[in-house]
């Protein structure tokens, strides 16, 4: 725990230890009074054992009693499994979203699809641009994957720093987008991360 009893915590509501269903949390505060901001709020898909679900959402209960603490949604890409259940899950939480170009385009279509409006709640982030939410500052860095504009979150607290890197390859030749940037992964890797 740092000075002042404020600490780093992490709490995962879907998305660790499987595949899909992306729904991370990261709080700084003393404990009970954490502010909190969301990376990722994804779908993932049913199979042949659950008949008639085609996909299932992660329960946004825990954040959803405590929205007033709720600083962000920061989002990391636009596959399904990161921002698939965004905009039925949004209206628990009305909060800001954080995405980049084409995320943000994604992430529009499917509010419009739900006729939501989320005017201007979506904030959108140049590649490699900075957000800060309380505590929390946050770098997006550049990585490469199978759809365009992959980012990693390198999420700096007075803790120290976490890169959250979602789904990413090192890909010297991309089909689309941006190079992996090293540069950028080798400071921080220098720098240290928790």
């Amino acid at each position: 725990m740092a000075k002042g009893g404020q600490e780093l915590v992490f709490c995962s509501l879907g998305g660790a230890g499987e595949i899909g269903m992306n729904l991370n949390l990261f709080g700084y505060g003393k404990p009970g009074e954490y502010k909190w901001i969301i990376v990722d709020i994804g779908v993932t898909f049913s199979d042949d054992n659950i008949p008639g679900i085609e996909v299932i959402l992660p329960n946004p209960e825990f954040i959803a009693n405590q929205k007033e603490n709720l600083l962000g949604i920061v989002l990391t890409h636009a596959h399904e499994d990161h921002v698939g259940a965004i905009a039925h899950l949004w209206p628990l939480l009305e909060c800001p979203i954080y995405a980049t170009p084409f995320t943000a385009a994604i992430v529009k279509e499917k509010f419009k699809e739900l006729k939501i409006n989320i005017g201007s709640h979506l904030k959108i982030v140049k590649l490699g641009g900075n957000v800060k939410l309380g505590a929390f500052d946050i770098d997006y860095v550049t990585l490469t994957h199978s759809i365009l504009e992959p980012n990693g979150l390198a999420i700096t607290t007075p803790e120290g720093v976490v890169l959250h890197t979602a789904d990413w390859k090192i890909d010297e030749d991309p089909l689309i987008g941006e190079k992996t940037d090293v540069k950028k992964l080798t400071e921080l890797g220098k720098k240290g991360v928790l």
